[in-house]
């Protein structure tokens, strides 16, 4: 399983939202934080996020994201920032 860059920021966004204020951000705090101005662009990035096992989500419902699939989450993100870097110091 792979996630969208964009996918992880989000789920990175959720995990660093909850770990520094002791609750999830809501979608519109997620949506100021990787740059995306449509709400159905969040839902949509959320929804693939849900469907993929990575996030538990109640959409209904206030402050209720939470990353299931921390490690793997962590694990992309490592990864990502490993290619980056080789990328731009080559």
């Amino acid at each position: 399983m792979r996630i969208s860059q964009k996918n992880l920021e989000i789920a990175c966004s959720i995990l660093n939202y909850t770990a520094k204020n002791g609750m999830p951000p809501t979608v519109d705090e997620i949506r100021n934080f990787v740059g995306l101005r449509s709400h159905s662009s969040i839902y949509a990035h959320l929804k693939r996020l849900q469907e993929e096992g990575i996030i538990d989500w109640d959409a209904g419902g206030a402050r209720t994201l939470k990353v299931v699939q921390t490690d793997y989450v962590v694990r992309e993100y490592e990864r990502f920032v490993e290619e980056k870097s080789d990328y731009l110091y080559k």
